[in-house]
């Protein structure tokens, strides 16, 4: 018999189903493997006009995760398209942290850092690491991005930015609420009040 038991443990056993009779115990989640990355078209994205449906956005944030937006469905997100050469993208980045902290988590703050201290250029690993200790960012995402990520090259999916920074805040069901172009603090906190 133990002779029989080794030799089973030595070539081992397909993986048996898991059946979760216990409420408490829940199932693994299957994690969401990227295929692509930046704006992603899906069937019920426009991301035309105030009301519209945002397609879903795949990049990885300041830690190397990948971050993806239609995982944040049920938050007030405030996407920031900034770039680390932009004086006022510069300014406006300093309160970014304290917003995300002030609200918790009903909120995300998300950082698109389109470009690094070089005009036209994606930013480095050195130029995002700079941003976030710069900021003193914690928790909010700063994610690694270009113009080619997420910027309207064609007037097909991508955002408008007319300016940097420019600010797109989503209500809970990813839909446009409103964009601006330019930082103002007190304005940022009345659009995610009335979003809340």
């Amino acid at each position: 018999m133990k002779i029989t038991l080794l030799i089973l443990s030595l070539l081992g056993c397909p993986p048996a189903d898991l059946e979760y009779e216990d409420s408490d115990v829940v199932p693994p989640i299957e994690e969401f493997v990227p295929t692509e990355f930046g704006v992603i078209e899906t069937d019920d994205c426009d991301q035309k006009a105030i009301g519209s449906s945002v397609c879903d956005i795949v990049l990885y944030d300041q830690n190397n995760d990948v971050w993806r937006l239609y995982d944040l469905k049920g938050k007030v997100i405030i996407l920031d398209f900034s770039t680390a050469w932009c004086g006022p993208c510069q300014s406006a980045g300093m309160y970014t942290q304290k917003i995300q902290d002030d609200y918790g988590d009903d909120i995300v703050f998300a950082t698109f850092l389109i470009e690094g201290f070089t005009y036209g250029i994606t930013p480095t690993e050195e130029e995002m690491n700079s941003w976030v200790t710069d900021h003193v960012v914690t928790t909010a995402p700063i994610l690694y991005a270009s113009r080619d990520y997420v910027m309207d090259q064609e007037g097909i999916t991508g955002y408008l930015v007319g300016g940097f920074p420019t600010y797109v805040f989503l209500d809970k069901d990813l839909k446009i609420h409103i964009g601006a172009v330019g930082f103002n603090e007190q304005y940022v906190r009345d659009t995610i009040d009335e979003l809340l």
